[in-house]
């Protein structure tokens, strides 16, 4: 018994706290952007958002316990920042010279931060609203870290004495939180989808063009969530009175504050004889008090509910007027969650659960919907200024300098050339051109060249590829104009009976320039080639260069699709295999949905994971997994897979730390032994730099008891695709 009595109170519910955090703080974003309009960066700004991201984790969570006051703080930092952040972009478009993009500016901060005396500034205000927030979020995050008050049980109890029956009797009624569930699910789920809508717009206007739509979105969801915390305040405390019990005794109806009585958050999850002595005690209070003795407790902790009337009635709850100790007549909203209860004689007792409530979330979903369609069908300035990248719909217009015939640019046959495939993609390049990995360096005009190939690619998503390097510095105070082989309504124009092209160059005044040329086949297959120069003065012999490589293109790879991709694994002819096979994987490192191709030895049956981002195939006791990764560096990716592989569980036998690393290449190998279901394995772990910041890491194990004869003959044309001697899965082969 003693064991239950200190039994530590019920935990809250992080998922819906941290929802509640969110849009608390998002509440104080708002707070802190008006007031810095206005010329201010006050402390009441930084209240707002502590308590709002406080109380909103209280509310939704169900109470703020330490790990809620955590989260809550993380939430009023981050949002700090962002909320500076989002103050400095609007001062910045404010000054601005020329019209841009609201959220092309939040992007780019980064790049004004660049000069001292702007990340003084920054800085400076960030500082002061931080110490803003702070002085107003920490008395109130300390709340969470405070143990609550226990009192004693019972006087009798604390002294060691034999307890006493109460001196009368009465009924209990106590909140069930099943039978609430519906009406909180009914709050909580639309508040989820819209924290998603609002956090998912606010990141993809950081990777797509087009942030007229995002930002649409982005304020849609705001307001609409905004309207729809406001609106459930009153449900979301009537789903959490898990600490408020009535109890029929004396003639009367008593309302117990179990928080002010006795520092108990939740009835519910209290064992049996922690419940039975908190009755004792509220009986014997009640007695006191009909007794005309003084309250032992502080006010509110018990109170006597006169001359109790029901005003309203709905499916949720009862709303009723009682006389309060002063003579004031007092309102109090009761909830159906209450087994067997009702406020007043002759009034029907709730049955079970209580419905879901639909009206204010469809309102506010409706609100957004409003938002979005508006700002979107009469082009409202919801982006403060017209894209610098030109978008490829019907609406386009070229700039006033830009021709929409097609440039003629001749190409510049090289002397010797050679043929190279990538990616069952053939192209030609100069001879004379240094070949490194998808790059390739002209000594003559100091350029370097580097080639991509991806599959399943739309003529917007090309052009999204095509003018990369304009989002890039359209804002760079080094930036001096662009240009582009064709530029109309559809961007790319016919190459040949089965591909169309273009090449968009951007040009800065420090001489640099960047061209990007690239042809889509018909079936989505799209070959980029880039080319960074830093004397733009040859910029015709390099566009000349792009033209030779573009018209020699063949494509020889199959049509990939979302629908098919899976399916398309098959031994590569172009590259003459017996065993290696070219499969697809699913990838947005383009900024954009696209495919990749990737080797891995033939299955009939591939395994694909992570959402088509990952595959595994096994052929001759020889298992592949392979994907696609972000990372600083090719080491970086393979210690991280290495620390995954770890987590799982699996035994690795010490001493085992065979690791190599070629900083020119960017390439890292990594040898590792495990123990999988009683079986020994050797695993290699190799990654290298395939896409500028992205890796394809494969992890590559042999399988001792599926080896066969042809293991050694698979193991070597692996090796030789990858570029890799793997000497311990050789000798496997061998035993």
């Amino acid at each position: 018994m003693d064991l239950e009595w200190e039994r530590e109170n019920p935990r809250d519910n992080v998922i819906a706290g941290t929802v509640g955090a969110f849009l608390g703080s998002l509440i104080g974003v708002a707070c802190i952007v008006i007031l810095s309009k206005l010329g201010y960066v006050s402390a009441v700004s930084g209240l707002v958002m502590a308590v709002c991201a406080i109380k909103g984790y209280a509310l939704l969570g169900g109470k703020l316990t330490k790990r809620g006051a955590v989260i809550s703080g993380l939430f009023i930092l981050v949002m700090t920042y962002v909320a500076t952040k989002l103050c400095f972009a609007l001062a910045v478009m404010e000054v601005a010279t020329e019209e841009v993009s609201f959220f092309l500016i939040y992007q780019s901060i980064g790049l004004f931060l660049e000069d001292s005396e702007l990340r003084r500034i920054f800085l400076g205000e960030l500082a002061l609203q931080y110490l803003f927030t702070l002085l107003g979020g920490v008395p109130t995050l300390l709340s969470g870290f405070r143990k609550p008050v226990q009192r004693p049980e019972h006087p009798a109890a604390a002294a060691g004495q034999e307890e006493e029956p109460p001196p009368i009797q009465g009924e209990f009624y106590a909140l069930r939180k099943d039978w609430m569930r519906p009406l909180r699910l009914s709050v909580f789920v639309p508040l989820l989808v819209i924290m998603v809508m609002v956090v998912g717009g606010f990141i993809a206007t950081a990777f797509i063009q087009e942030t007229r739509l995002m930002g649409a979105v982005t304020l849609g969801g705001f307001c609409s969530g905004t309207l729809l915390l406001c609106m459930a305040l009153p449900t979301l405390r009537l789903c959490n009175t898990f600490y408020i019990l009535f109890v029929r005794a004396g003639g009367t109806l008593w309302r117990v504050d179990l928080q002010r009585f006795c520092g108990v958050q939740t009835w519910e999850s209290l064992p049996s004889g922690r419940q039975a002595a908190i009755q004792r005690d509220v009986l014997c209070e009640i007695s006191r008090r009909l007794d005309g003795g003084a309250s032992g407790y502080i006010p509110g902790a018990l109170t006597e509910l006169k001359d109790l009337q029901v005003e309203k009635e709905d499916r949720w709850s009862w709303t009723c007027f009682y006389e309060s100790e002063d003579g004031k007549r007092k309102t109090l909203r009761i909830g159906k969650g209450y087994p067997d209860f009702c406020p007043a004689f002759g009034l029907e007792r709730p049955q079970g659960p209580v419905s879901a409530r639909w009206t204010a979330p469809l309102f506010s979903v409706a609100l957004a919907a409003a938002i979005i369609a508006g700002f979107w069908a009469v082009n409202l300035p919801i982006t403060f200024g017209s894209s610098p990248n030109p978008s490829p719909t019907s609406d386009f217009a070229p700039e006033a300098d830009t021709q929409p015939e097609v440039k003629s640019i001749p190409a510049r046959v090289p002397e010797q050339i050679t043929e190279y495939e990538m990616s069952e993609v053939w192209f030609r390049v100069d001879s004379g051109f240094k070949y490194s990995r998808r790059t390739f360096l002209d000594g003559d005009t100091g350029t370097l060249y580097r080639a991509y190939v991806q599959y399943g690619v739309e003529a917007s998503d090309a052009w999204n590829t095509l003018s990369q390097h304009i989002s890039e510095y359209r804002i760079s105070p080094l930036y001096d104009r662009f240009d582009a082989v064709y530029l109309d309504q559809d961007p790319l124009t016919p190459l040949n009976e089965t591909s169309r092209y273009n090449i968009v160059s951007v040009y800065l005044t420090d001489g640099q320039a960047f061209h990007t040329a690239a042809v889509l086949s018909d079936d989505g297959t799209l070959f980029t080639m880039e080319a960074e120069q830093n004397a733009s003065d040859k910029s015709e012999d390099v566009l000349a260069n792009l033209m030779f490589t573009l018209e020699s293109v063949r494509f020889e790879g199959p049509v990939v699709t979302e629908e098919n991709y899976q399916s398309q694994i098959h031994v590569s002819e172009v590259r003459d295999c017996t065993y290696m096979a070219a499969a697809y994987l699913k990838t947005d490192l383009f900024g954009h949905d696209a495919f990749v191709d990737v080797y891995v030895p033939y299955s009939d049956s591939p395994i694909y994971s992570a959402g088509g981002r990952a595959i595994r195939t096994e052929a001759h006791g020889l298992r592949v997994y392979a994907t696609i990764v972000p990372g600083e560096n090719a080491k970086a990716v393979v210690d991280a897979r290495q620390q995954e592989l770890a987590a799982t569980g699996q035994v690795y036998e010490d001493g085992v730390d065979d690791e190599m690393y070629r900083e020119d290449l960017d390439a890292a190998c990594k040898l590792t032994v495990y123990e999988e279901n009683g079986q020994k394995r050797q695993a290699v772990l190799y990654a290298d730099s395939k896409w500028e910041g992205y890796y394809l890491l494969r992890e590559i194990t042999g399988l001792p008891e599926l080896v066969d004869e042809e293991y050694p003959a698979a193991l070597k044309e692996l090796e030789g695709i990858i570029g890799l001697t793997m000497p311990v899965l050789e000798e496997l082969g061998g035993s």
